[in-house]
């Protein structure tokens, strides 16, 4: 029994001296037990949050510790590099004035970069700790720097200039297409940068270019702009005076007669009207038994463009009756211009007679309308040849009881309707209504719909009507009723590319796409609910401006 006594005790002492060495190792203890160095801190108790040109820092403390050096570097880091040693190293600490891990705010940093960062403890009177490396030699990144004021940018159709803070340093600016591809480098002098501003020449119209501005090789800022279209040509342009509050029966008039007195053909002839950048007019007509408010109406033979011209907010048209197309016309275009409900309730509301070659939105934002956008009645014999949405946003439309393009009748022919590149966001009713109409394709390109398509209403109602639908690249995300419905045709409906949400809900006449996504709109747009519908996934699809750029 002693002998068994004997040998468990000296199993103990032994087990007590391996615990000991091992204690050592883990705790920086020298082997014979004398207290050489102070703890380091584990790699899990250093936290990071980044911003563009500078990080804070967290850690738990360590005991003993008098204060701690921090090191971070764009090059690797680890224990045969001395302090200091990489060639891109910045060392904070070495005054002794960081006593706590709380909120250590490292500045000078260059944003979108990637850094290690190793910390150790140091006392005047124990050897410093050993080095601790965030997430055990993981980096982190700063996030992007934006010194230019976004919101200062001048564009035209050839040429933009730019403003940035004028205290930052800077080097360069790079011009590249929307694609990456090289377009120019300017070397920025001093009033240049003393100014901060740099006006970038010879431009292409309707071009979205990307301008990045360095410090050396440091990015320090990044715009994507799309510069707009140049006037379109015509026979006649005419350009508003900036005191006109109104596009009036009486202006439209004055543009016919100055045209056709210039030489125009009065049965076929084009013009221009330019609307000053940051305009807001109302548009109105005339009854000319009554004298009252009335539709405007586009003279007879007249083609028309109303432009916003740029060097300013895009001009607003504000309604208050609707456009009246009666007659013949080669094509109506609205190009650059912000429209709203102003009382008009409909767009276009025709109820009489008309030929038209081409009606087009582009560049345009469509917002408030309580009605269609466009919409004929009255059995009134109509022609549209295209119907074209170009690079445009429609939204807040319909208020539960008006498609947004809304043709229900054998009397009514539209060749083909095209929407690319566009934004569709809270379309409370069927989003194309041509049951019965002369409609022969409706192409959807490019396009990001959200909150559309409302109760028992249709993306497309095309009942017996023999049409070829055709939608690519199209993201669907959130419908604004759960008992929408699909597409209803006579014709065939083929989808290529399109992204599906998971609260993109149909009730019936239900269709699928390529990638039916699990996630909802919430989580792949940036912020939806207020009309933000940056990409945050990682495919690209739908309308091109809400696509991140990429490095």
């Amino acid at each position: 029994m002693k002998t068994i006594k004997s040998i468990y005790a000296v199993s103990m002492l032994l087990a007590g001296g391996m615990m000991l060495a091992s204690c050592s190792d883990t705790n920086d203890w020298d082997t014979d037990g004398s207290y050489s160095r102070l703890f380091s801190m584990a790699s899990n108790d250093i936290s990071v949050e980044a911003e563009d040109t500078y990080a804070t820092i967290s850690f738990d403390g360590i005991k003993s510790t008098q204060y701690y050096v921090i090191e971070l570097s764009t090059d690797t880091l680890y224990d045969d590099i001395p302090l200091g040693g990489t060639a891109h190293s910045r060392v904070f600490g070495q005054s002794k004035e960081i006593t706590s891990g709380k909120a250590v705010v490292v500045d000078n940093l260059v944003g979108d970069t990637k850094y290690y960062l190793r910390i150790k403890g140091c006392s005047d009177e124990i050897a410093d700790s050993r080095w601790a490396y965030y997430k055990n030699g993981a980096t982190f990144r700063t996030k992007a720097e934006q010194i230019f004021d976004e919101t200062a940018s001048i564009v035209t159709d050839n040429n933009v200039t730019i403003y940035w803070d004028a205290t930052k340093e800077v080097t360069s600016i790079v011009v590249t297409d929307g694609d990456g591809n090289p377009v120019a480098t300017y070397e920025l002098s001093d009033a240049d940068k003393a100014n901060g501003t740099f006006e970038i020449p010879g431009l292409s119209p309707t071009t979205t270019y990307i301008i990045t501005i360095y410090n050396g090789e440091d990015k320090r800022g990044q715009l994507r702009i799309t510069t707009p279209a140049a006037v379109p040509d015509a026979d006649f342009k005419y350009i508003l005076p900036e005191d006109v509050t109104v596009i009036s029966q009486d202006i439209m008039n004055q543009v016919s007669a100055e045209a056709i007195a210039s030489g125009a053909n009065p049965s076929n002839y084009s013009v221009t009207i330019g609307v000053p950048a940051g305009l807001t007019l109302n548009m109105v007509g005339v009854d000319e038994v009554t004298g009252d408010p009335a539709d405007l109406k586009i003279p007879a033979g007249m083609s028309v463009t109303f432009f916003g011209l740029a060097g300013g907010s895009q001009p607003v048209l504000n309604p208050s009756r609707c456009i009246n197309i009666e007659g013949s016309h080669a094509f109506i275009r609205f190009e650059n211009v912000n429209m709203t409900d102003g009382g008009c309730q409909y767009l276009i509301n025709q109820g009489t007679s008309a030929t038209l070659g081409e009606l087009t939105f582009k560049d345009c934002v469509l917002d408030g309308f309580a009605r269609s956008i466009v919409r004929l009645k009255d059995n009134a014999v109509t022609s549209i040849g295209k119907l074209n949405v170009e690079n445009t946003i429609i939204s807040n439309q319909g208020k539960g009881s008006y498609a947004t393009f809304y043709f229900n009748n054998a009397a009514y022919t539209v060749e083909e309707i095209n929407i690319t590149n566009s934004t569709f966001c809270t379309l409370q009713h069927n989003v194309i209504a041509c049951s019965g109409a002369n409609v022969k394709a409706i192409n959807i390109a490019n396009v990001t719909m959200y909150n559309v398509i409302g109760g028992g209403r249709y993306l497309v109602d095309a009942n017996g009507v023999n049409v070829n639908i055709n939608v690519s690249n199209t993201i669907f995300a959130k419908t604004f009723s759960d008992t929408a419905r699909g597409v209803r045709s006579g014709g065939t409906t083929t989808f290529a590319g399109c992204y599906m949400t998971s609260d993109f809900i149909m009730g019936s006449n239900k269709f699928e796409v390529d990638n039916m996504l699990e996630e909802t709109s919430a989580s792949i747009f940036q912020d939806p609910e207020n009309g933000d519908f940056t990409l945050k996934a990682s495919f690209k699809a739908g309308d091109p401006r809400w696509i991140p750029i990429e490095d």
